[in-house]
């Protein structure tokens, strides 16, 4: 993910952050705006956007961000933010993967979905817009308060809040469309056609990076077309490869583990065991079908 430099001047933004908790808040003001921070590759952003436009690259797609409108952007995600206008100010608001997990861990996979697709909406009333800056305000008030004990727990709270608006605002305003895109069913065909040509590869991370949209977004996918995680699939594929190495190979255990990318043949039949509740040995010794 590269985010580039899309403002001219930190000196005078209003700026909190919990280093220890992984959110960052800033505010625009003063005729200045926040930039948004390059150390964070990784991070996800909730981006408000005052006056001005910026271009957003985001899944092979392109989308002009405007005055009043709110992107969301999933750690992980690969996206470009560039071309900001001259009169462009936005405030921000960034989490870690690991806020991620305690905030959105049981959100519905439409709602990635939804969002995988539609990055930008725009906060047309001024109800909708002074609602979402209240969030960053607490959020940045909260942040900054370093003597409050319940720090980290209301931080969480507030995004995970703030989350929840705009999950109402998705099932309220919006119709979802259920049934599977083109551009879904050819992401899946092409997840499932790499990880059955490459079982040595099993990371999630892995897969969103060939296919350029986020794990988040491909496990929704996936999910959707097969009623397993990404990771489940992955998992199922290497099993079978193994298997299939097994029966149709003379090749030893140590052998298979290095042609999988295995760290040694302990770590192969531990995952073996794992994913098929038998040893390796029992599976050879196991009566095979017939041709």
């Amino acid at each position: 993910m590269e985010i580039v430099n899309i403002q001219r001047d930190l000196m005078g933004v209003p700026f909190a952050s919990n280093n220890d908790l992984g959110i960052k808040v800033a505010l625009f003001d003063s005729g200045i705006s926040a930039e948004l921070p390059t150390a964070d590759a990784g991070a996800g952003f909730v981006i408000i956007c005052h006056t001005g436009t910026v271009a957003l690259n985001y899944a092979q797609r392109s989308y002009t961000a405007r005055a009043r409108d709110m992107v969301i952007l999933f750690p992980r995600d690969i996206y470009t933010l560039k071309n900001p206008s001259a009169d462009f100010t936005a405030s921000w608001i960034s989490y870690t993967p690991e806020v991620a997990e305690k905030v959105l861990n049981d959100f519905p996979p439409s709602f990635y979905s939804y969002l995988a697709q539609h990055p930008i909406y725009n906060l047309s009333d001024t109800e909708a817009y002074t609602n979402r800056m209240e969030y960053f305000k607490l959020l940045f008030s909260r942040l900054a308060d370093s003597g409050n004990v319940c720090r980290n727990e209301i931080c969480l709270y507030l995004l995970r809040s703030l989350f929840m608006e705009i999950l109402n605002r998705i099932v309220n305003n919006f119709t979802i469309d259920t049934s599977e895109p083109k551009h879904r069913s050819r992401l899946l065909e092409e997840f499932i056609n790499r990880v059955n040509s490459t079982p040595q590869c099993r990371e999630v991370a892995y897969f969103a990076q060939l296919l350029d949209i986020s794990p988040k977004y491909l496990s929704a996918i996936v999910a959707d077309g097969t009623g397993m995680t990404a990771k489940e699939f992955i998992d199922r594929a290497a099993v079978k490869a193994i298997k299939d190495l097994l029966s149709q190979t003379s090749l030893s255990v140590t052998q298979i583990a290095d042609r999988l990318h295995f760290f040694g043949k302990g770590n192969l039949c531990r995952f073996f065991k794992t994913n098929t509740g038998i040893t390796i040995s029992d599976f050879k010794r196991s009566p095979k079908p017939t041709k």
